[in-house]
């Protein structure tokens, strides 16, 4: 009995529990990365390795501090940026022996650092992102980010950037341009040669897109019953071959009751 116990349940905690749902995380620019972020740092990742704790943890080699605290520093300074366990945990998977810029947050004295923060190689980063990191990020951090892909419609103030081409294989605003405050205390866009060409290009196919659109739309007439939607003349049907009126005459057209004609029943 006490067996058959267990075994019901070891069922009922199974149906109930659901699965590990997979890891999400929130879309952000790589500068809002930076301002949310404990530490950022230029590091060569070594190594994945499983500390005697049995946490996985990184083996890096720090090659430049952009932010961090004195405290967090030191703690840099050891080596080690830890992740989660399993990709359900937002697990990060880093290319080994392979330079990156690193963000992430610290937890008990430990810095960690998930799928959910930034991290890539160094060589895949544009010119306008490399300076970002070193510098201009931090600059921005009273211009908060704001991203468009859940709007129908961007909205747009001056106490914000609106980050419209979250969504695009080419993101301009992502990759190519920083979010400032400028003289006049409004936040925009900082654009320059690259941003702009990025831009013209991404407007050229959006417009591409909407004239094969329209070019593809079925512009054709449909061919019904030749004469079935014009007005009746009369205001009802005859009898082909026939002029004497059909016993049950069918409502006048619009066009003829707008004139103030009404036909006669029998």
């Amino acid at each position: 009995m006490g067996v058959l116990w267990c075994v019901s349940l070891v069922v009922l905690v199974v149906m109930v529990v659901p699965p590990a749902a997979p890891c999400s995380c929130l879309r952000k620019h790589p500068q809002q990365h930076v301002c949310d972020a404990d530490y950022v740092v230029f590091a060569r990742v070594r190594r994945l390795t499983t500390t005697p704790n049995g946490i996985l943890a990184y083996k890096v080699k720090v090659k430049k501090i952009i932010k961090a605290s004195e405290k967090v520093e030191m703690i840099l300074q050891k080596g080690l940026i830890y992740t989660p366990s399993s990709p359900s945990m937002c697990e990060a998977e880093l290319k080994t022996r392979t330079s990156h810029v690193l963000t992430g947050l610290v937890h008990d004295g430990k810095p960690w650092i998930d799928l959910c923060n930034f991290a890539a190689p160094i060589r895949s980063l544009t010119p306008k992102m490399k300076k970002g990191f070193r510098l201009l990020y931090q600059s921005g951090c009273d211009c908060p980010i704001m991203s468009c892909h859940h709007w129908e419609r961007c909205p747009k103030a001056s106490f914000f950037c609106a980050w419209e081409t979250s969504l695009e294989k080419n993101d301009c605003q992502g990759r190519q341009s920083i979010c400032l405050r400028g003289p006049n205390g409004t936040c925009d866009w900082l654009r320059g040669r690259h941003y702009w060409t990025c831009m013209k290009t991404l407007r050229a196919k959006a417009n591409a897109t909407n004239t094969d659109s329209n070019n593809t739309q079925d512009n054709s007439i449909s061919i019904d019953i030749p004469g079935h939607h014009k007005p009746l003349r009369y205001g009802y049907k005859r009898n082909r071959g026939y002029r004497t009126r059909p016993l049950q005459p069918v409502r006048p057209h619009n066009a003829y009751s707008r004139i103030g004609y009404v036909h006669k029943n029998g």
